[in-house]
């Protein structure tokens, strides 16, 4: 049975398909952590909600039951997807556990997990390097310690991927994680990242995991449970998260928000129209028992999250997930430094980007940011490599509005041809340089960009890049570079770009249409 299959992509994130045997996720999704002995949101609002699977721990679910043997699904009352933890997060808070790996793995074998986790050694993040390592080590001495026994399972197993917060050390531990038959590979150890707001920290672990492990397995993130971080991690390729931090929050007065958390008593104003926020005024939850507010706190956060993950495979289904990640980048300073490593890692989301898909819509760009675009990227890597060295004599017009062809000074500016100009081309600050024959092509067509863009001189050295690249294709002596006294990127292209073409020994005349 083919247990996991991809449906659709954007970035590197993926919209996938992954069979257990209690039914069918969808990825991206996020695992709500419960404990069914102290559980505000009840499972009823899970399936309510179209949450099909949650996670348990199974070492609190071996002592509650004093080591017997039962259902989880019939004692928990769910016919749906379970994903038990093996106790690595008492290990990680306690540093031990009183159980071994194999009991634990056999346990959740035999109590029927749908997706199970070996008991790893997490490395955490106070453990200096040689620690690390050997924890490393007996994660992988306990992963085929499992073997014997969870080859013939029904389950879906997951092999953690230790070795955070040491870059080097997940690269080791995602490449060795090659060698072994796990369906699923889960970073392990983010928490202190997230709890102190070390998102770009964070982004750089999973994008260094992600890129070593095989592609064809999903990425679990133990612990992630905040609609901040999601989309983020998403476009690296990370495919599940889990996390308690609803009820953990809800249990501190703390209120979930796209771009962070705010403490119950200092909103006036719900910024949600979800039904608790749409039911009740910040002052009333406020002033509500304890129980109460704690339950109505958690709903809310879970609808946040649901909310975030949906936003990301609907971002996904459109191609718009670089320009989510651009809205949300502006959010928080962490998101901010976030965004940055994303950037550091575009060789390898490019890889995975698909140019456009079978419902072509355009691309929204904003401001400089949008230049990093992977799709935007594509068009400028390629647009220029089937020009010839055909053109000594080039007319270069302002692509300021589509049509570009239509533009009123268009017809004025293609009389200069009689003077021996040889070639057309357009040059727009987000684009670069757009042959005359490629302006009604994706995106040079299908594309929305700002009417008014502050003098950012960087556009002009993007511009600058693309017209040395022409040069060096057509072999141009002259260029004629008509400019409109509105476009103020005309006159920035032109007052920086015009001192640099002479130093290449390239005659530069300038027409004002």
């Amino acid at each position: 049975m083919k247990y996991y299959e991809i449906k659709d992509v954007d970035l590197a994130g993926r919209i996938a398909k992954l069979r257990t045997a209690h039914g069918v996720l969808e990825t991206p999704y996020l695992f709500p952590v419960i404990d069914p002995t102290r559980q505000e949101v009840k499972l009823d609002f899970l399936k309510e909600h179209g949450l099909n699977a949650f996670i348990t721990n199974a070492y609190l679910f071996y002592r509650r039951n004093k080591g017997m043997i039962r259902s989880i699904h019939q004692s928990l009352d769910w016919n749906n997807i379970i994903m038990t933890d093996s106790g690595g997060y008492q290990v990680l808070i306690y540093g031990d556990v009183e159980i071994d790996n194999k009991t634990i793995v056999n346990y959740q074998r035999c109590i029927g997990s749908d997706i199970a986790v070996i008991l790893d050694k997490p490395t955490g993040s106070h453990m200096d390097k040689q620690e690390a390592i050997k924890s490393i080590e007996e994660t992988f001495r306990r992963a085929v310690e499992a073997l014997p026994i969870i080859q013939d399972s029904d389950a879906l197993w997951v092999l953690p991927i230790q070795g955070a917060p040491y870059k080097d050390l997940v690269i080791y531990s995602s490449v060795r994680a090659w060698r072994y038959p796990y369906h699923i590979h889960a970073l392990g150890s983010p928490t202190v990242l997230l709890e102190k707001y070390e998102y770009s920290r964070l982004v750089e672990l999973v994008a260094l995991a992600r890129i070593h492990l095989p592609p064809n397995k999903p990425l679990h993130v133990f612990g992630v449970g905040h609609p901040m971080i999601i989309p983020f991690l998403v476009a690296l390729g990370a495919d599940l998260f889990d996390s308690a931090s609803y009820i953990l929050y809800a249990r501190d007065g703390r209120y979930m928000v796209s771009g962070g958390t705010k403490r119950i008593e200092e909103l006036s104003y719900f910024p949600c129209s979800c039904p608790v926020c749409s039911k009740h005024t910040p002052q009333e939850l406020y002033e509500m028992n304890s129980y109460n507010r704690i339950k109505l706190l958690a709903l809310h956060n879970m609808y946040k999250l649901i909310e975030e993950i949906n936003r990301v495979k609907q971002a996904i289904k459109e191609g718009r997930l670089w320009e989510y990640l651009e809205s949300r980048s502006k959010e928080h300073p962490s998101l901010r430094s976030a965004f940055e490593v994303i950037k550091k890692y575009l060789w390898y989301i490019e890889k995975h980007t698909p140019y456009s898909k079978a419902s072509i819509r355009a691309l929204l760009l904003y401001d400089y940011d949008s230049i990093y675009n992977p799709k935007l990227r594509l068009y400028r890597k390629n647009v220029l490599k089937y020009v010839v060295k055909t053109s000594e004599r080039i007319l270069l017009l302002p692509a300021i509005s589509k049509p570009y062809k239509e533009q009123a000074f268009v017809e004025k500016a293609l009389k200069y041809m009689s003077f021996g100009y040889e070639e057309v081309f357009f040059y727009n600050p987000f684009l670069g340089v757009i042959p005359w024959g490629l302006t009604e092509i994706y995106p040079v067509f299908q594309h929305e960009e700002p009417k008014i863009l502050s003098s950012d001189t960087r556009f002009c050295d993007k511009m600058y890049d693309s017209i040395q690249e022409l040069i060096s294709r057509t072999g141009a002596k002259e260029i004629l570079i008509v400019t409109v006294d509105d476009c103020w990127w005309c006159e920035c292209f032109t007052g920086l770009i015009l001192k640099r073409l002479l130093e290449r020994d390239v005659k530069v005349s300038i027409l004002r249409a």
